[in-house]
């Protein structure tokens, strides 16, 4: 009889702790943001120079995957600045990989570096970073990331990424984490892409000027939750012209009933 009570009270004690690791409600956020003040920033007076900026978010909950969420939102914040050097020149640099400063020295480096060498490269660099969350329950996190970048040539680029964790482990979820079925995922999202593009079914995209992975539609790098459905992100590039600008394509949960895993919404 006390091996059976001991047994049910262990049993509690782990379920009760199991209760407290899991996450409920949406996260507590802490706001970050850096500015880059080395002596190479925008001089507005002569117009030259670099601004650089960075704005994103930490959680401030305790909760065991917080740790490494804050890890990954934290690396993204340096990699948005670092993706923008040449790989060789991070390489040399390794402190560049985990600080925001360092990274930004290394952009205002490359700035000096091509305006000695050109002599004039008509007006100051930007790269301009902003992460906030898009949509959090007790399950998952997703984070939406802007860059825009200017570093001279016709226009300026803009970039944005999509980032889903699982909040209890902190570990990203691809698209196959949370869903079972790309193939049929596929089709649902081309007809939602060509709904929000004004095509018939009948059309050929290509003949419409999209860009198609071996004349066929593809699903975007950037995928993401939110309130209203599931978020499917084309940037710039990726599926259409520049002046097409960037697409977005948001297709309703209802929508993905047999498609999107159980567990997370």
């Amino acid at each position: 009889m006390k091996y059976l009570i001991a047994t049910l009270f262990l049993g509690l004690l782990c379920l009760s702790q199991a209760c407290r690791n899991k996450p409920s409600g949406p996260p507590k956020l802490k706001q970050q943001l850096y500015t880059f003040s080395g002596d190479s920033r925008c001089d507005t007076t002569s117009n030259r120079g670099v601004n650089v900026s960075v704005s994103y978010v930490l959680l401030a909950d305790e909760e065991p995957g917080a740790g490494t969420i804050n890890g990954r939102l934290s690396d993204m914040a340096v990699r948005s600045v670092t993706d923008w050097l040449d790989s060789a020149t991070v390489a040399a640099n390794p402190g560049s990989r985990s600080d925001l400063n360092k990274a930004a020295a290394l952009f205002a480096a490359d700035y000096q570096n091509m305006l000695t060498e050109m002599g004039s490269l008509g007006g100051c660099w930007e790269l301009k970073t902003t992460a906030d969350t898009v949509f959090s329950n007790e399950n998952v996190l997703t984070v939406k990331m802007e860059t825009y970048a200017y570093t001279g040539g016709a226009h300026p680029n803009s970039n944005q990424s999509f980032f889903t964790f699982n909040r209890e482990t902190g570990q990203p979820l691809n698209l196959s984490d949370m869903v079972s079925d790309t193939v049929a995922l596929l089709g649902v999202v081309e007809k939602a892409f060509r709904k929000q593009q004004q095509l018939l079914p009948q059309y050929n995209l290509e003949e419409r000027g999209y860009f198609l992975h071996d004349g066929r539609f593809f699903l975007p790098a950037n995928v993401g939750l939110s309130p209203r459905g599931m978020i499917f992100y084309y940037n710039p590039y990726e599926i259409a012209a520049y002046a097409v600008g960037p697409i977005e394509v948001t297709v309703p949960y209802e929508q993905l009933n047999g498609i999107l895993r159980e567990g997370w919404l």
